[in-house]
């Protein structure tokens, strides 16, 4: 009989292990994808300020307009302005 009791305590805790992995794993999962996502915002972001800088530097040196693009990102500038665009939306503005 006491066997038996025995047995029934390792199943119950070996059950509270596998859920404290499944825990653990899933939280993982999360922070990964989490970080995969922040990753891919912080090089559109570089990406953004590098062509913005390069198109600013093109007026800088003289010429009235300028037209940049890559990686499906536009960048243009002016004196008054410079804008980066991805298809037709605006994601970021800068002006003297």
């Amino acid at each position: 009989m006491f066997k038996r009791h025995r047995a029934g305590f390792l199943t119950a805790n070996n059950l509270i292990a596998l859920a404290i992995l499944t825990v653990a794993l899933t939280f993982l999962m999360v922070n990964v994808a989490a970080i995969k996502e922040q990753r891919q915002q912080m090089d559109q972001a570089l990406t953004v300020a590098r062509l913005a800088k390069e198109v600013s530097t093109q007026v800088a040196t003289g010429q009235p307009e300028a037209t940049i693009s890559r990686q499906g990102l536009r960048a243009e500038a002016t004196p008054n302005y410079v804008r980066v665009w991805k298809q037709q939306t605006l994601l970021k503005e800068w002006r003297p």
